[in-house]
Protein backbone atom coordinates (compact mmCIF):
# COMPACT_ATOMS: atom_id res chain seq x y z
CA UNK A 1 0.00 0.00 0.00
CA UNK A 2 1.38 3.50 -1.10
CA UNK A 3 0.81 7.00 0.82
CA UNK A 4 1.43 9.23 -2.08
CA UNK A 5 1.60 13.50 -0.93
CA UNK A 6 0.65 15.90 -3.33
CA UNK A 7 1.84 19.50 -2.89
CA UNK A 8 0.17 22.07 -5.50
CA UNK A 9 1.72 25.20 -3.50
CA UNK A 10 5.49 23.66 -2.57
CA UNK A 11 7.92 26.85 -0.82
CA UNK A 12 10.72 26.97 0.60
CA UNK A 13 10.35 28.27 3.96
CA UNK A 14 12.75 30.59 5.76
CA UNK A 15 13.13 31.02 9.77
CA UNK A 16 14.73 33.88 11.01
CA UNK A 17 15.20 33.21 14.72
CA UNK A 18 15.46 36.27 16.91
CA UNK A 19 17.49 37.75 20.06
CA UNK A 20 14.25 39.45 21.27
CA UNK A 21 10.96 40.53 20.06
CA UNK A 22 9.74 41.18 16.91
CA UNK A 23 10.07 44.95 15.76
CA UNK A 24 7.49 45.90 13.55
CA UNK A 25 8.69 49.11 12.03
CA UNK A 26 12.70 48.71 12.68
CA UNK A 27 15.01 46.37 12.18
CA UNK A 28 15.33 42.57 13.05
CA UNK A 29 18.89 40.93 13.44
CA UNK A 30 18.97 37.36 13.73
CA UNK A 31 20.85 35.38 15.83
CA UNK A 32 20.31 31.76 13.71
CA UNK A 33 18.45 31.09 10.56
CA UNK A 34 17.02 27.74 8.78
CA UNK A 35 16.03 26.76 5.57
CA UNK A 36 13.71 24.16 5.02
CA UNK A 37 11.28 22.62 2.25
CA UNK A 38 8.09 23.38 2.60
CA UNK A 39 4.37 23.02 1.73
CA UNK A 40 1.88 21.15 3.23
CA UNK A 41 2.43 17.93 1.79
CA UNK A 42 5.57 17.82 2.15
CA UNK A 43 5.64 18.80 5.48
CA UNK A 44 3.10 15.53 5.68
CA UNK A 45 5.59 13.47 3.56
CA UNK A 46 8.59 14.44 6.49
CA UNK A 47 6.16 13.38 9.38
CA UNK A 48 5.61 9.99 7.61
CA UNK A 49 9.30 9.22 7.48
CA UNK A 50 9.93 10.70 10.77
CA UNK A 51 7.25 7.85 11.61
CA UNK A 52 8.65 5.30 10.04
CA UNK A 53 12.21 5.64 11.26
CA UNK A 54 10.72 5.59 14.64
CA UNK A 55 9.46 1.85 13.61
CA UNK A 56 12.19 0.95 11.63
CA UNK A 57 10.20 0.68 8.92
CA UNK A 58 11.80 1.92 5.38
CA UNK A 59 9.98 4.49 3.37
CA UNK A 60 9.02 2.90 -0.25
CA UNK A 61 5.94 2.85 0.20
CA UNK A 62 6.02 6.83 0.53
CA UNK A 63 5.74 9.08 -2.58
CA UNK A 64 6.18 12.74 -2.70
CA UNK A 65 5.18 14.66 -5.64
CA UNK A 66 5.11 18.53 -6.42
CA UNK A 67 5.84 20.86 -8.92
CA UNK A 68 9.28 23.04 -8.63
CA UNK A 69 10.84 25.33 -10.58
CA UNK A 70 13.53 27.97 -10.73
CA UNK A 71 16.13 28.52 -8.06
CA UNK A 72 13.67 27.84 -5.16
CA UNK A 73 12.77 24.46 -6.58
CA UNK A 74 16.31 23.59 -7.09
CA UNK A 75 16.71 24.12 -3.23
CA UNK A 76 13.68 22.33 -2.36
CA UNK A 77 14.68 18.95 -4.47
CA UNK A 78 18.65 19.54 -2.88
CA UNK A 79 16.96 19.96 0.94
CA UNK A 80 14.14 16.64 -0.02
CA UNK A 81 17.21 14.99 -1.07
CA UNK A 82 19.41 15.48 1.66
CA UNK A 83 17.09 14.36 4.57
CA UNK A 84 16.25 11.47 2.05
CA UNK A 85 12.84 12.22 0.86
CA UNK A 86 12.38 11.20 -2.46
CA UNK A 87 10.72 13.79 -4.75
CA UNK A 88 8.44 13.25 -7.79
CA UNK A 89 9.07 16.55 -8.77
CA UNK A 90 7.26 18.06 -12.14
CA UNK A 91 9.06 20.71 -13.60
CA UNK A 92 7.36 24.18 -13.98
CA UNK A 93 8.31 27.27 -15.50
CA UNK A 94 7.82 29.86 -12.69
CA UNK A 95 10.20 29.84 -9.55
CA UNK A 96 9.20 28.14 -6.80
CA UNK A 97 7.54 30.93 -3.76
CA UNK A 98 9.24 31.80 -1.25
CA UNK A 99 8.13 32.16 2.62
CA UNK A 100 9.56 33.99 6.04
CA UNK A 101 8.90 33.72 9.16
CA UNK A 102 10.37 35.41 12.09
CA UNK A 103 10.66 34.29 15.52
CA UNK A 104 11.68 35.56 18.98
CA UNK A 105 12.43 33.82 21.59
CA UNK A 106 9.07 33.07 22.74
CA UNK A 107 9.05 31.23 19.80
CA UNK A 108 5.42 32.76 18.72
CA UNK A 109 6.25 33.47 14.84
CA UNK A 110 5.06 36.17 12.79
CA UNK A 111 4.68 34.49 9.34
CA UNK A 112 4.78 35.80 5.86
CA UNK A 113 3.01 33.51 2.98
CA UNK A 114 3.80 34.40 -0.62
CA UNK A 115 0.86 32.96 -3.13
CA UNK A 116 1.29 29.60 -4.97
CA UNK A 117 3.32 29.89 -7.86
CA UNK A 118 1.60 29.80 -11.17
CA UNK A 119 2.20 25.98 -12.63
CA UNK A 120 0.21 26.35 -15.97
CA UNK A 121 0.17 23.48 -18.76
CA UNK A 122 2.00 21.48 -15.44
CA UNK A 123 -1.10 20.94 -13.70
CA UNK A 124 -1.66 18.41 -16.76
CA UNK A 125 1.47 16.33 -15.79
CA UNK A 126 1.04 16.79 -11.79
CA UNK A 127 -2.18 14.76 -12.52
CA UNK A 128 -1.05 12.08 -15.21
CA UNK A 129 1.58 11.41 -12.83
CA UNK A 130 -0.50 11.30 -9.37
CA UNK A 131 -2.87 8.79 -10.85
CA UNK A 132 -0.67 6.83 -12.61
CA UNK A 133 0.27 6.27 -8.90
CA UNK A 134 -2.53 4.94 -7.43
CA UNK A 135 -4.30 1.97 -7.09
CA UNK A 136 -6.24 -0.12 -4.93
CA UNK A 137 -6.57 0.93 -1.10
CA UNK A 138 -3.33 3.33 -1.89
CA UNK A 139 -4.17 6.31 -0.19
CA UNK A 140 -3.10 10.44 -1.67
CA UNK A 141 -3.25 13.01 0.78
CA UNK A 142 -3.87 16.78 -1.28
CA UNK A 143 -2.44 19.43 1.02
CA UNK A 144 -2.02 23.00 0.86
CA UNK A 145 -3.56 25.82 -1.13
CA UNK A 146 -4.05 25.67 -4.90
CA UNK A 147 -1.70 28.24 -7.17
CA UNK A 148 -3.07 30.99 -8.25
CA UNK A 149 -4.08 29.59 -12.06
CA UNK A 150 -5.62 26.42 -10.64
CA UNK A 151 -9.34 26.28 -10.04
CA UNK A 152 -10.75 25.80 -6.96
CA UNK A 153 -12.96 22.99 -8.19
CA UNK A 154 -9.59 20.96 -8.98
CA UNK A 155 -8.82 18.97 -5.56
CA UNK A 156 -12.38 17.74 -5.78
CA UNK A 157 -12.06 16.76 -10.18
CA UNK A 158 -8.91 15.08 -8.83
CA UNK A 159 -10.33 13.41 -5.65
CA UNK A 160 -12.78 11.91 -8.29
CA UNK A 161 -10.33 10.20 -10.10
CA UNK A 162 -8.66 8.50 -6.88
CA UNK A 163 -11.86 6.84 -6.41
CA UNK A 164 -11.89 5.41 -9.39
CA UNK A 165 -8.67 3.96 -9.20
CA UNK A 166 -9.77 2.19 -5.80
CA UNK A 167 -7.90 4.86 -3.88
CA UNK A 168 -8.36 6.72 -0.39
CA UNK A 169 -8.34 10.57 -0.84
CA UNK A 170 -7.38 12.75 2.10
CA UNK A 171 -8.13 16.50 1.66
CA UNK A 172 -6.23 19.60 4.11
CA UNK A 173 -6.74 22.64 3.12
CA UNK A 174 -9.17 25.66 3.35
CA UNK A 175 -11.39 28.31 1.79
CA UNK A 176 -13.42 27.84 -1.34
CA UNK A 177 -11.72 24.62 -2.65
CA UNK A 178 -12.56 22.71 0.54
CA UNK A 179 -16.09 23.96 0.58
CA UNK A 180 -16.61 22.86 -2.85
CA UNK A 181 -15.00 19.17 -2.61
CA UNK A 182 -17.16 18.71 0.43
CA UNK A 183 -20.50 20.09 -0.52
CA UNK A 184 -20.54 18.77 -4.31
CA UNK A 185 -20.78 15.35 -6.40
CA UNK A 186 -19.81 12.45 -4.24
CA UNK A 187 -17.61 10.85 -6.24
CA UNK A 188 -14.95 13.82 -5.62
CA UNK A 189 -16.08 14.33 -1.55
CA UNK A 190 -12.51 13.57 0.47
CA UNK A 191 -12.93 10.54 2.55
CA UNK A 192 -10.86 12.48 5.37
CA UNK A 193 -10.25 16.08 6.06
CA UNK A 194 -8.28 17.75 8.94
CA UNK A 195 -9.49 21.09 9.20
CA UNK A 196 -8.51 23.72 12.31
CA UNK A 197 -11.52 25.13 14.16
CA UNK A 198 -11.22 28.30 12.15
CA UNK A 199 -11.56 26.06 9.01
CA UNK A 200 -14.49 24.12 10.28
CA UNK A 201 -16.11 27.29 11.21
CA UNK A 202 -15.45 29.22 8.10
CA UNK A 203 -16.55 25.57 6.07
CA UNK A 204 -19.96 25.20 8.24
CA UNK A 205 -20.71 28.20 9.08
CA UNK A 206 -21.09 27.33 12.62
CA UNK A 207 -19.05 28.48 16.07
CA UNK A 208 -16.23 26.13 16.79
CA UNK A 209 -14.81 27.50 20.04
CA UNK A 210 -15.71 24.50 22.58
CA UNK A 211 -15.24 20.94 22.13
CA UNK A 212 -19.27 20.46 22.13
CA UNK A 213 -19.83 22.81 19.21
CA UNK A 214 -17.10 20.92 17.24
CA UNK A 215 -18.86 17.87 18.17
CA UNK A 216 -21.85 19.66 16.67
CA UNK A 217 -20.35 21.13 13.30
CA UNK A 218 -18.22 18.15 12.45
CA UNK A 219 -21.47 16.24 12.72
CA UNK A 220 -22.91 17.97 10.02
CA UNK A 221 -20.17 16.38 7.66
CA UNK A 222 -21.84 13.11 6.74
CA UNK A 223 -20.06 10.78 5.55
CA UNK A 224 -16.59 12.08 5.54
CA UNK A 225 -14.04 12.11 8.58
CA UNK A 226 -13.51 14.75 10.11
CA UNK A 227 -9.93 15.31 12.09
CA UNK A 228 -10.70 18.84 14.04
CA UNK A 229 -6.96 20.10 15.60
CA UNK A 230 -7.66 22.84 18.14
CA UNK A 231 -4.34 24.04 18.66
CA UNK A 232 -2.75 23.31 21.99
CA UNK A 233 -6.28 22.53 23.45
CA UNK A 234 -6.22 18.79 21.63
CA UNK A 235 -8.07 17.34 18.64
CA UNK A 236 -11.71 16.17 17.54
CA UNK A 237 -12.07 12.72 15.44
CA UNK A 238 -15.51 12.77 14.23
CA UNK A 239 -16.32 9.48 12.29
CA UNK A 240 -20.18 8.67 11.28
CA UNK A 241 -21.38 11.40 12.97
CA UNK A 242 -20.19 10.25 15.93
CA UNK A 243 -17.56 12.46 17.97
CA UNK A 244 -14.44 12.17 20.73
CA UNK A 245 -11.57 14.76 21.98
CA UNK A 246 -8.41 13.73 22.17
CA UNK A 247 -6.14 15.82 24.72
CA UNK A 248 -2.97 17.07 24.04
CA UNK A 249 0.00 16.89 26.34
CA UNK A 250 1.22 20.64 27.54
CA UNK A 251 4.47 21.79 26.76
CA UNK A 252 6.56 24.24 26.03
CA UNK A 253 5.81 25.87 22.54
CA UNK A 254 9.07 26.48 20.37
CA UNK A 255 6.72 26.50 16.70
CA UNK A 256 3.41 26.04 15.62
CA UNK A 257 3.87 26.41 11.77
CA UNK A 258 3.68 22.76 10.81
CA UNK A 259 2.11 20.94 13.76
CA UNK A 260 -1.42 20.36 12.00
CA UNK A 261 0.93 18.60 9.19
CA UNK A 262 3.07 17.00 11.42
CA UNK A 263 -0.22 15.67 13.36
CA UNK A 264 -1.78 14.52 9.66
CA UNK A 265 0.85 12.49 8.86
CA UNK A 266 1.69 10.68 11.77
CA UNK A 267 -2.08 9.88 12.03
CA UNK A 268 -2.55 8.73 8.07
CA UNK A 269 0.82 6.60 8.69
CA UNK A 270 -0.77 5.02 11.72
CA UNK A 271 -3.81 4.66 10.31
CA UNK A 272 -3.50 3.88 6.68
CA UNK A 273 -0.21 2.24 6.27
CA UNK A 274 0.45 0.25 10.11
CA UNK A 275 -3.32 -0.21 10.57
CA UNK A 276 -4.13 0.99 13.83
CA UNK A 277 -7.61 1.63 14.42
CA UNK A 278 -8.51 5.53 14.50
CA UNK A 279 -8.37 5.43 18.38
CA UNK A 280 -4.75 4.34 18.32
CA UNK A 281 -4.12 6.44 15.47
CA UNK A 282 -5.19 9.76 17.26
CA UNK A 283 -3.03 8.92 20.11
CA UNK A 284 -0.07 8.49 17.73
CA UNK A 285 -0.76 11.96 15.68
CA UNK A 286 -1.36 14.09 19.39
CA UNK A 287 2.31 12.58 20.93
CA UNK A 288 4.07 13.33 17.39
CA UNK A 289 2.75 16.93 16.99
CA UNK A 290 3.15 17.50 20.52
CA UNK A 291 6.92 16.93 20.06
CA UNK A 292 7.35 19.09 17.21
CA UNK A 293 5.92 22.30 19.06
CA UNK A 294 8.31 21.53 21.40
CA UNK A 295 11.23 21.28 19.44
CA UNK A 296 11.98 17.94 19.77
Amino acid sequence: MKIITLTLSPAVDVEFHLGGDVDPVGLNRSVDQQITAGGKGINVSRSIMNEAKKDGVGTDFLVTVAPVGGVCGEIIERILAGEGIPLTAVKIANNTRLNASLIPPDGMSEEINAPGTPIGDAKNEIEKVVLSLVGKGDTVIIAGSTPKDVEKSYPAKLIAEIHKRGGYAVLDCDGEALRLAVTGDESGRPDLIKPNTDELCELTGMPTSTVDEVFAAAGTLSGITVITTMAGDGSVLTIGGKSEFYPTEKRRVVRLKGAGDTFLGAFVYANRYKGLPPDGAMTRANAAASAYVAGE
